[in-house]
């Protein structure tokens, strides 16, 4: 009989949760695929750097294990309270407390194991969909094959069923240990509400502002100044996690303060009705909201910063790697490399020229409080000569650039440009080599100022002057104490070929670079020492190397990100839509009561939508506003390779993915909840 119930309660506890029992599909589909990727030797041995992907995996697994079983132990428990009633009603039956506990586990059991099998094969399809994505990523041909992974099936089943069964267990002893009285008025409890007074709200209320305010500062310090930055990012950190909790445990008295002392908005229309209910819910769910706003401002904050590093390390291949091969030396002679590169590719075009370094023009202080300020090299200039620098434009595509005899060009990156524009209005005239000159335009195409064709900028000068940029280059060269670098290589060397080339060809050519071993003597606490150390005396940076890197660290960034921030917003909307299904019940009787005094379909339908509409906000309400100001200070550490366009653009995508995301499940929640209540009139 037991086995007939736990069956026919399995079905019903389906349909009523069909939510969540959607999200635990999806939950298991996404652990499955990124499980079956981690395991994929296709996909790791894509780059050497993909093998990164399946430990990132295994620790972001141990976050989503987390945050699956707090949405599952909260999901039984809330079912456990709702079914409270009717497990004490079996108890009065004569049905023992061993067996009613049996009877829930096994049709929890029921739908864990088709929620799992399912997710199973939903995950197999998303694994096809996630994998020509990845190799389409790499350029790599990739055909479907609907097999499964034993190995991610055992890994995700492992993950999956030890949450359940551990949470199962607790509710188990929770049936075991609770009265009969306890179990028919489960239902009737809330959370407590920690602050009892209306004062004691207020104060609580205007701390968390406060809280907030000054994480915020703290964090904003803690990225434009290198001082004490992990230990004002974990300050800041604390403070929000303190504010945002202390914010919603005070918030629903807030909310009676501002709206419900007001008569004139208080009686309008069917605003007390929306906010008695509103505030109730609130304040008996005020943990439960700062949880999940916490949730929210973890998603957007990653979200943003994940998008940073992408755009990171694109803009980083883009402005450090215009040409596939630039290879720099103290040799001129190029002869040993070109015949690698002949042999193993085809080559388009190629071009030999120097990079001179002369006494500083002062042009570094156009990088004065900016990102680039520590990073600029304030002794030196980096300077090309114009037909060398059109040679490099022709190469890419550029269109050619002209200089009379007394002007020069700024080339600097673009992130770097509006500091330069800026300098050059007011210091226009500079000197070069002794002789004065004028700087005719400030460009940000991307010629490789990345440690190649200078530090974030270059000097582009007439022809004319070479003989004196050259004259004066070796005199700093041959000075006792240089300005110039160890790596400040003068002979460059850009190839660009018909195909990209791979990490194996740029290991074969780095090898090729003539190195040095030198006895270098070092000093720290335990004496002195000396050891050798290998000097190269050349330099090679091939596109393809790079954007093999960069194209894995984009795979683990993102994806991870994704897997992350989906979880987490499924997580959070499966459980306020859950608490409003349930309590749809209730409401039944009050709506029916608002249509006997007159409300018609149409503005009872409003109301629904409304009354869900605040609930569904209220969580999300802070982090928004908390989040922006924080990924803006993140976004100071990146301000390096990314502009402020950029990280405007990210706040944008990942805002209107997560309200992609949640709005789906509130529209789903909304559907339901007003079919439940049309069935009770």
């Amino acid at each position: 009989m037991l086995g007939k119930l736990s069956i026919r309660n399995a079905k019903r506890q389906a349909k009523d949760y069909v939510i969540y029992f959607i999200t635990v599909i999806i939950s298991v589909a996404l652990m499955f695929n990124f499980n079956s990727i981690a395991v994929s030797k296709d996909i790791i041995e894509l780059s050497t750097y993909m093998e990164h992907f399946s430990k990132a995996i295994t620790g972001v697994s141990i976050i989503i294990i987390f945050v699956m079983a707090w949405l599952i132990n909260y999901t039984m428990k809330f079912m456990l309270e709702k079914r409270s009633k009717e497990f004490g009603t079996y108890q009065i039956l004569g049905i023992e407390k061993k067996d009613i506990s049996k009877m829930f586990t096994l049709e929890n059991l029921v739908i864990g194991v088709v929620a799992f099998v399912v997710g199973i094969f939903a995950g197999t399809f998303l694994y096809q969909v996630f994998s020509s994505i990845i190799m389409n990523l790499f350029n790599q041909p990739y055909e479907i094959q609907l097999t499964f992974n034993i190995k991610a099936v055992g890994i995700t089943a492992a993950y999956f069923f030890g949450i359940f069964v551990l949470v199962l267990l607790n509710c188990r002893r929770k049936i075991k240990k609770t009265k009969v009285y306890d179990l028919l008025y489960a239902d009737k409890k809330n959370e407590n509400n920690i602050i009892k007074k209306s004062k004691g709200n207020i104060v609580v209320f205007i701390i968390s502002l406060i809280l907030l305010s000054v994480a915020l500062l703290i964090n904003h310090r803690a990225f434009t100044n290198a001082d004490n930055a992990g230990r004002d990012i974990f300050t800041a950190i604390i403070l929000l996690i303190v504010g945002i909790y202390l914010f919603y445990i005070s918030f629903s008295c807030f909310i009676v303060k501002r709206f419900l002392k007001n008569k004139t908005r208080k009686y309008k229309k069917d605003n007390m009705f929306l906010y008695r209910n509103l505030t109730s819910k609130i304040n008996t769910m005020s943990i439960t909201m700062g949880t999940i706003a916490l949730m929210f401002t973890i998603i957007l904050i990653g979200g943003n910063v994940a998008l940073l590093m992408n755009n990171m390390l694109n803009n980083e291949i883009e402005m450090g790697y215009p040409f596939e091969i630039m290879i720099s030396a103290n040799d001129s002679d190029f002869t040993k490399y070109k015949k690698y590169i002949e042999a193993n590719t085809k080559v388009k075009s190629m071009h030999e020229y120097r990079l001179y370094c002369i006494k500083t023009a002062g042009l570094s202080k156009a990088l004065e409080n900016t990102p680039f300020e520590s990073q600029s090299r304030e002794k030196i200039e980096y300077v090309i000569g114009v037909n060398d620098y059109n040679r490099l434009r022709e190469i890419l595509g550029l269109e050619r650039m002209d200089l009379k005899e007394n002007e020069i060009i700024i080339n600097c990156l673009k992130t770097a440009k509006n500091g330069f524009d800026e300098y050059t209005k007011e210091n226009n005239n500079i000197k070069i080599a002794n002789q004065n000159m004028v700087i005719k335009d400030v460009i940000d195409d991307n010629l490789g100022q990345v440690g190649f064709n200078g530090y974030i900028y270059a000097v582009i000068v007439p022809e004319k002057l070479i003989d004196a940029v050259n004259k004066e280059d070796q005199e700093l060269r041959n000075a006792e104490k240089s300005p110039i670098f160890t790596f400040d290589f003068q002979n460059n060397f850009v190839v660009q070929t018909e195909e990209t080339t791979d990490e194996k060809f740029y290991n074969d050519l780095y090898d090729i670079i003539p190195k040095e071993y030198k006895q270098v003597t070092r000093e720290d606490l335990n004496g002195i020492y000396e050891y050798s150390s290998e000097i190269p005396q050349g330099s090679v940076q091939t596109r393809g190397a790079r954007t093999s890197q960069a194209k894995s660290f984009y795979a683990i960034i993102s994806f991870l990100a994704f897997y992350v921030a989906l979880i987490f917003v499924m997580a959070t909307a499966t459980l306020l839509a859950i608490q409003q299904l349930s309590d749809s019940e209730k409401y039944k009787y009050r709506y029916d009561l608002l249509k006997k005094l007159g409300m018609d379909e149409l503005e009872m339908n409003r109301t629904i939508f409304k009354q869900l509409f605040f609930y569904f906000a209220i969580p999300m309400l802070l982090p928004f506003i908390v989040s922006i100001p924080a990924i803006l200070s993140v976004g100071e550490m990146f301000k390096i390779a990314v502009t402020t366009e950029e990280i405007w653009r990210n706040i944008g995508i990942i805002y209107g993915l997560f309200i992609l995301v949640y709005g789906i499940y509130f529209v789903a929640t909304d559907v339901q909840f007003s079919r439940n209540i049309e069935e009770g009139r």
